[in-house]
């Protein structure tokens, strides 16, 4: 492990491990690439590794984890490959000292997700989760705007994801024994986070539906709602599925005196359009902010890098990947057993 990092003024070497996917969609060439302390130095995959090195003009390549850990000089991984292989690859990393940003979720059970955080800690290597949506320019803009009280108190919530995923071949998301959950595991967390990062508070109980709805998977569910109460007393609901072609994905955030709704801010492009409206004055626009399409996963890869040079906590930590993993299962052990889910009791 490199040391004197700020001092040296030297890129964050990045392996990426399962870089198929969102790594070799988004990670990869919208994140390590342009980032501004960051370079990619190897990628592992156990298909089409020769095809995406070209891509990447030429890097080394692997198709085992030890095989590129022990043969390239890294300094932090990037994890993204499906949740149940994450314990075992975020070990190889931390034993040899190496950084881990862990794709969402953490696992498929808090256990695997706090032992995560322990072999880390241990290790004394970073963890960070792969929630990119905080770093939105519009998530960064109504986080601002409920801090400073432009809302008033906050009431209640809203956060709508879901698009079109029909049953796949090898989609791991698809299979309860991979993915413990379907479409909330997958997205809903992402609902969650992304509203704990605005409001400033955590979830403290929950009540959920889980359904299929459009299509039969291996086990995990197409559609969720969950409604949740957070520790300030807002009441919210998120509601996800994977049979819908044209949700708008909007978030919406209720205050005593305006009402915020932005879209864009839930999904991977860095578009959209924020509007805040007066609640009691009529339906009168009080502000418009629109994106400045800074790149989520650009600024994701970067601020985990800064941690890693500046040695401070990164701002999506291990610490939000468990309670993240905690909240998705108080989720599904409400759907399962139809009663409320206390947080604290998972």
């Amino acid at each position: 492990m490199r040391t004197d990092l700020a001092e040296a003024n030297i890129n964050i070497r990045w392996g990426v491990i399962g870089a198929r996917g969102i790594a070799d969609k988004r990670t990869i060439p919208e994140g390590i690439i342009p980032a501004s302390n960051s370079e990619l130095a190897a990628i592992m995959s156990r298909t089409e590794v020769g095809q995406l090195s070209e891509k990447y003009g030429g890097v080394p390549w692997f198709t085992e984890v030890e095989e590129m850990l022990d043969s390239v000089e890294l300094d932090a991984c990037c994890l993204a490959t499906p949740p149940h292989t994450h314990l075992e690859q975020a070990q190889a990393c931390a034993e040899r000292g190496l950084h881990v940003l862990c794709e969402k979720p953490l696992a498929i059970t808090v256990k695997d997700a706090e032992q995560i955080q322990t072999v880390c800690e241990e290790a004394g290597v970073k963890l960070g989760i792969g929630f990119m949506m905080p770093f939105h320019h519009l998530s960064v803009e109504a986080k601002r705007l409920v801090e400073e009280g432009v809302l008033g108190r906050i009431v209640s919530a809203r956060a709508q994801f879901g698009f079109n995923y029909p049953p796949t071949s090898g989609a791991f998301r698809q299979v309860r024994k991979l993915h413990r959950g379907g479409v909330f595991m997958d997205v809903g967390n992402h609902g969650v986070g992304l509203l704990e990062f605005i409001i400033g508070a955590r979830v403290d109980t929950v009540m959920a539906m889980v359904e299929n709805v459009v299509y039969q998977y291996e086990g995990v569910e197409d559609t969720a709602t969950a409604i949740l109460h957070f520790d300030n007393r807002a009441i919210a609901v998120v509601d996800t599925s994977f049979g819908t072609a044209a949700t708008q994905n909007l978030l919406e955030i209720n205050g005593s005196e305006r009402t915020l709704v932005a879209q864009g801010v839930l999904g991977q492009a860095p578009d959209g359009m924020l509007r805040v409206m007066e609640t009691h004055k009529g339906p009168k626009e009080y502000l418009r902010v629109g994106s400045d399409c800074r790149n989520m996963y650009q600024a994701e890869i970067e601020a985990f890098a800064e941690a890693i040079i500046n040695d401070t906590d990164p701002p999506m930590d291990g610490e939000e990947g468990v309670w993240s993993q905690r909240v998705v299962e108080a989720v599904y052990q409400s759907a399962e057993t139809g009663e409320l889910v206390r947080v604290a009791d998972i």
